[in-house]
C-alpha cells in the first residue's frame, strides 16, 4: 500500500499527516525526526483498550528503542479518560517521571486518547510538543488532525480545551484490521461529514461500496477526509470563521452523545446529528428533502444509527443550550445546501427545536 502525505499548512508550525501501513521502526523514525534531537524524554499516553494489542506493543518497543526517556502511561479507554481529574493524574505522572519543557508526548489510540494527550501537552509546563498515532478510523480522519484538544464536563462534551498543534500525525492503517465493526462504522460518519461539507465525491464512493471497504478505498477515504480538514484548518486554525463547518452534525450530535452517558460512540452521535442538520436545513429551505433522504439512506447503508426522533428528549435539548458554539442567545449551526457545500446560520435553541418537530422543548 502506498503512503499518502497530507500537509497541514500553518507556516512555521506546518506538519504532516502520513497515511499508510507502516512498520513500527518507520513510525519511530518519523516521530524522532518531527521532535528533533533536543528532545529530552518522550511520554507515551496509550489507549487502555490497546493494553493487550500486539501491534501496539511492537510500536511501543520501537519508540523506546529510538527515542530518549520513553515511558508508557495507559489511559482509561474512551471518554472515561476525558476529564479534568484524569488530566491531573497524567500531569502528576509526567512530573513524577521528570519530564521537562523539552519533553514530548505521543498519544496512541482513539480520538479520546489523542484529545487527552494533546490537552496534556498544551498545559503541561505551559506547553510541550506532541505527536499523535491514531488507531481508529474516527481518530485518523477527525480527532487527531487540526490541533483541537480537550476534555469533557458533566455539562457537555469538549467544553474545556486548547488549540495545540501536533508535530506529526501518523495514521497507521494497519491498526484498522482489528477494529470492531461498530467502531469502523462510527469512523465513517466523520468521513461522510467531509463529503457533505466539502468533497461530494466521498458520498459517491461510500454509496458505491457500502460498509465493506477495501484497504485501498479506506486509504483514499481517509486521505480525502484529512485533506478537507487540513485545508479548513490552514485557513482558519482557531475557528473564528470557516472552521466551524467541521461542526456539521455536531451540535445535536454532541448533545445526544453526552445525554447517552457516552453509550453512543462519537461517530454514531454525529450520524444522528447530520440527520438533524439535513432535516432542519430542508425545513428552513436551505437544503432539500431529497438531500435529507439521501443522507439518511447512506448512513443507514453504512450501519450507522438514523433513528433521531425517538432520542430527542429533554436531556438532549438541555445540553444543546450549553453548546460551545453558542453566541449569546443563538448557536452557530452548520447546514448543507447541497453536497460539497456548507452554510453557517445563527439559530436559537427554540428555532432548532421547532425545526426538528419539538416545539416547546
Amino acid at each position: 500500500m502506498s503512503v499518502t502525505i497530507v500537509p497541514v499548512e500553518l507556516g512555521a508550525r506546518r506538519y504532516e499527516v502520513r497515511i499508510g501501513a507502516f512498520a513500527p521502526e518507520a513510525v519511530a523514525e518519523t516521530v524522532a525526526a518531527a521532535f528533533g534531537p533536543a528532545t529530552t524524554g518522550v511520554a507515551l499516553l496509550v489507549d487502555g483498550g490497546l493494553a493487550d494489542d500486539v501491534r501496539t506493543a511492537a510500536l511501543v518497543a520501537a519508540l523506546d528503542a529510538r527515542l530518549p526517556g520513553v515511558a508508557r502511561f495507559d489511559l482509561y479507554q474512551g471518554e472515561a479518560c476525558k476529564s479534568l481529574g484524569e488530566i491531573e493524574k497524567t500531569a502528576e505522572w509526567l512530573i513524577s517521571r521528570g519530564y521537562d519543557r523539552r519533553g514530548a508526548i505521543v498519544g496512541i489510540g482513539g480520538g479520546a486518547t489523542t484529545d487527552h494527550a494533546g490537552f496534556a501537552a498544551a498545559i503541561y509546563l505551559r506547553g510541550i510538543q506532541f505527536a499523535t498515532i491514531p488507531t481508529t478510523l474516527l481518530a485518523m480522519v477527525d480527532a487527531s488532525v487540526g490541533g483541537k484538544t480537550g476534555v469533557d464536563l458533566m455539562s457537555g462534551k469538549n467544553l474545556i480545551g486548547a488549540f495545540h498543534q501536533p508535530k506529526v500525525v501518523i495514521a497507521d492503517l494497519g491498526f484498522l484490521g482489528t477494529l470492531p465493526a461498530r467502531q469502523r462504522a462510527a469512523g465513517l460518519a466523520e468521513v461522510v461529514k467531509c463529503g457533505f461539507i466539502a468533497d461530494p465525491a466521498i458520498l459517491d464512493l461510500c454509496e458505491q461500496s457500502g460498509p465493506d471497504l477495501s484497504p485501498e478505498l479506506v486509504r483514499e477515504l481517509v486521505a480525502r477526509a484529512v485533506r478537507v480538514k487540513a485545508g479548513v484548518v490552514a485557513e482558519d486554525e482557531t475557528e473564528s470563521g470557516r472552521r466551524a463547518i467541521l461542526n456539521f452534525g455536531h451540535t445535536v450530535g454532541h448533545a445526544l452523545e453526552a445525554a447517552s452517558g457516552y453509550d453512543l460512540l462519537h461517530g454514531e452521535a454525529v450520524s444522528l446529528g447530520m440527520i438533524a442538520a439535513l432535516e432542519l436545513g430542508a425545513r428552513l429551505g436551505v437544503g432539500s428533502k431529497e438531500l435529507a433522504a439521501r443522507g439518511r439512506g447512506l448512513l443507514e447503508r453504512l450501519s450507522l444509527p438514523v433513528d433521531l426522533a425517538r432520542r430527542l428528549d429533554a436531556s438532549v435539548w438541555s445540553r444543546i443550550t450549553v453548546d460551545k458554539k453558542r453566541r449569546g442567545n443563538t448557536i452557530r449551526f452548520v447546514l448543507c445546501p447541497k453536497p460539497g457545500e456548507a452554510l453557517l446560520r445563527d439559530l436559537t435553541p427554540r428555532q432548532i427545536a421547532a425545526g426538528l418537530g419539538a416545539a416547546g422543548a
